[in-house]
């Protein structure tokens, strides 16, 4: 659900804060509401920590859930203080079990709007402006080998689901454009290129920012079998413009898409393995990585690729794999570079 359809049980300041991310910043319908449940997060524990602090530690996460957070007002913001909000962070941690990136990403939400308060002279100071954001490891992410890779698609064309040929080309497009989901939903049939002078995909990622993405053969050819059997729309139908369509003639949702993604690995992978480990955005990491390792992209153009605002989200793509690392390491080693010069000092 979008924030617009929760205004009424919001106070009105902060109806105005995820309005002007919306339409004066032009942040994604999808990070404005990620902003909004963050700080509904934070407005619940506000509410329970200065009127029912000694049930602070008491509620359990359900309970919690059904704080509302309507009547919550500045002058209960301008009680809060910087020791307040790292109280919040153990509450995150310990009482709601999120994990240091989500709770990073939490008080970013809590940081820029207190400074949005501050500026518009609702607050007189940021009591977020010094936490400092909690260290998370890099982690390498979980993605699919070129066998395994090929494998995912050979079982979802010859899969017993009528909409096989749909599925194959999500899947296909995931593999070889390292797309995000949310910009896979997003492609409009206005979006896409597909002749003998130019094979494209018009992409929109985060913050609305397009990229262009240059299609190889085995994603054109899925985009044109699709073609052949996606349903044709009226104007009336909203959705007309979109690629991929469900079941009921609309835009397919993201929930769908994660659901597809998720029953192919599952039938390809150990089943435990694939629900703990495997979902939608492993597909876009095992584009980036064989990309990186098995045709040797240069990092500023996977950086392009993906989409990436910053060079440090695509270092992730960096780790080698084990078959590349043992060329490298057996090829030059500094014995052979004696060798090739006879060993002369």
């Amino acid at each position: 659900m979008s924030f617009i359809q929760y205004q009424d049980q919001n106070p009105e300041f902060l109806n105005n804060y995820l309005k002007y991310k919306a339409y004066i910043e032009f942040k994604s319908i999808n990070t404005v509401n990620e902003t909004y449940y963050d700080l509904r997060t934070l407005f619940r524990f506000i509410k329970l920590f200065i009127y029912e602090n000694e049930k602070l530690y008491e509620k359990t996460v359900d309970e919690f859930k059904v704080i509302t957070i309507d009547d919550i007002t500045i002058d209960d913001l301008n009680k809060i203080t910087q020791n307040d909000l790292e109280k919040y962070l153990m509450f995150l941690s310990n009482t709601l079990n999120n994990d240091i990136k989500t709770r990073n990403r939490k008080l970013t939400s809590a940081k820029k709007f207190f400074e949005y308060l501050e500026t518009n002279n609702y607050t007189n100071i940021n009591p977020a402006m010094n936490i400092i954001a909690g260290r998370v490891n890099k982690r390498i992410p979980k993605y699919l080998n070129l066998n395994q890779s090929k494998q995912l698609l050979a079982n979802t064309i010859k899969s017993n689901s009528k909409y096989k040929i749909r599925n194959y080309a999500i899947t296909c497009i995931f593999l070889n454009c390292s797309l995000r989901v949310s910009e896979l939903i997003g492609i409009n049939l206005s979006d896409i290129k597909i002749d003998k002078s130019e094979q494209t995909l018009k992409i929109r990622g985060k913050g609305n920012k397009e990229r262009l993405i240059y299609l190889n053969a085995a994603a054109c050819e899925a985009i044109i079998c699709y073609l052949k059997e996606r349903p044709n729309l009226g104007k009336d139908n909203k959705d007309y413009n979109a690629l991929f369509i469900s079941g009921q003639y609309r835009r397919i949702s993201k929930r769908a898409v994660q659901t597809i993604i998720k029953n192919e690995l599952v039938e390809m992978l150990d089943e435990e393995t694939s629900k703990c480990e495997y979902h939608t955005h492993t597909l876009r990491h095992t584009g980036a990585t064989l990309l990186y390792n098995e045709k040797d992209v240069n990092i500023f153009v996977l950086k392009r690729i993906l989409g990436h605002n910053s060079l440090d989200a695509t270092q992730i793509y960096t780790h080698v794999s084990n078959e590349k690392l043992k060329y490298i390491m057996q090829n030059c080693a500094i014995s052979n570079i004696l060798e090739k010069n006879g060993g002369n000092i």
